[in-house]
């Protein structure tokens, strides 16, 4: 059960970082077509319409993916006490003061996990705007 509360404490530090890199992108008109929003089958259309362009959104989204993951890896070695803190605090009430408390030391302690996140993240957003430049229309 601590494994569970582990990694979803854990990952939703990174996902909030992430969510929030992607609303910022989502604001300024990010994918910029709208083939993607045809819904269920939008994704499988593009492919078929788009394959080039397909190919660089899922780079993209591995890179993300390994990005994410390596925060992981670097917030389980870098603060072990602070995670176990933090899902003590946050068992019985995620919105207690000591938990509030606990989470911002966790935070405080993988900061610099988050940083390197934020700049991959940031790398692979570069990275898919160059090659949709690449793809072009097709």
């Amino acid at each position: 059960m601590a494994v569970k509360k582990n990694w979803k404490l854990l990952a939703a530090i990174p996902a909030l970082v992430l969510l929030s890199l992607a609303g910022a992108a989502r604001a300024h008109g990010w994918p910029p077509d709208g083939v993607g929003r045809l819904g269920f089958s939008g994704g499988v259309l593009e492919q078929l319409i788009f394959p080039c362009r397909a190919e660089c959104r899922d780079t993209a989204r591995d890179c993300s993916d390994t990005a994410e993951s390596d925060a992981v890896t670097c917030s389980q070695n870098a603060c072990p006490s602070q995670i176990q803190a933090a899902q003590s605090a946050c068992a019985a009430d995620r919105t207690s003061q000591a938990c509030r408390d606990a989470v911002s030391a966790l935070r405080t302690c993988s900061q610099s996990c988050l940083d390197t996140l934020q700049t991959a993240v940031t790398s692979c957003r570069d990275a898919l705007s160059d090659c949709l430049s690449v793809c072009g229309n097709s």
